[in-house]
């Protein structure tokens, strides 16, 4: 007889947050397991809790546990909140897909991430998680919607955008422009600085006072 608790629990272990929650809740979840080896679950809620300030909250109408090879696919509104290091992070979409045996964690659908101040909306979405650098994402065909700092407003878009948290580091890669103040400056590639409010370094960049 399959656990699911546990193996439901395992499953999140490894979702969006790639670190370790000793414990976690699931205070809704409408489930059944077919011959097939897949659990289907609707309206589900689930939340990490521990002492300290990482945390871990994602709902969604629908999902799936292929225990065959090992995915856990969420759909339809999916809603997550996670917090790791001091950062918090929000996301949205309709789908969203993590698999237990690479730890790779991706959505195929238009996403919107916040955190920080700004908002990166894209058509898909990839996270990883490496020793030297934490947590990473990658989206494609990305925005940069909205940077809210102290003094400007910034946007951008590139074919890529990469998000390093632990470094305040943006990449923008690909047909990159990016909206600074009363300049627009187009780049095969920029590196923007979050905790300075500034950009690190520009390839073949070309800019263009836009007033």
């Amino acid at each position: 007889m399959i656990n699911l608790i546990t193996l439901t629990k395992a499953s999140l272990f490894l979702v969006f947050s790639l670190v370790i929650f000793p414990s976690i809740a699931f205070p809704s979840m409408n489930t059944s397991f077919n011959s097939k080896g897949m659990i289907e679950f609707k309206e589900c809620y689930f939340e990490s809790y521990k002492i300290g300030e990482d945390k871990f909250i994602i709902k969604s109408r629908a999902g799936t546990i292929n225990l065959e090879n090992q995915e856990i696919n969420l759909k339809g509104e999916v809603e997550g909140l996670f917090s790791l290091d001091g950062n918090t992070f929000i996301l949205s979409s309709e789908n969203l897909i993590s698999n237990l045996l690479d730890r790779s964690v991706l959505s195929k659908e238009r996403i919107l991430l916040k955190t920080k101040g700004l908002e990166i909306a894209s058509s898909n979405m990839r996270i990883t998680q490496e020793p030297s650098e934490g947590i990473r994402f990658f989206f494609e065909n990305a925005h940069l919607d909205e940077i809210k700092t102290k003094s400007k407003m910034l946007k951008g878009k590139a074919n890529i955008i990469e998000l390093l948290p632990s470094k305040d580091l943006i990449l923008m890669k690909g047909n990159a422009e990016f909206y600074e103040d009363d300049m627009k400056i187009l780049s095969d590639e920029i590196q923007y600085d979050l905790s300075v409010d500034r950009i690190l370094k520009s390839l073949n960049a070309t800019i263009i006072n836009i007033l």
